[in-house]
């Protein structure tokens, strides 16, 4: 955030309009935060954790749009 200031400032107004001064978000907020699952989401999509997920080893032969996937491949699934 100390690098976006500005939507620093707007997450700060979207959580003063939504929340309040006298209390934490809670769950019952999330619907009501859309900037801030914006800025969530933007800041797991730019610094993802693991960027290719995790690893796993085919148990069986499979086919994928017509590719053969032969037992034993290991696949994984992009984050993005």
């Amino acid at each position: 955030m100390s690098l976006f200031p500005d939507v620093q400032k707007k997450a700060q107004q979207e959580l003063d309009r939504v929340v309040g001064p006298n209390r934490l978000p809670d769950f019952d907020d999330h619907d009501s935060l859309l900037y801030i699952r914006a800025i969530v989401l933007e800041a797991m999509r730019w610094m993802v954790v693991v960027p290719l997920g995790l690893y796993h080893r085919v148990i069986r032969d499979d086919e994928y749009k017509g590719f053969l996937i032969p037992k034993g491949a290991i696949v994984t699934a992009n984050a993005w």
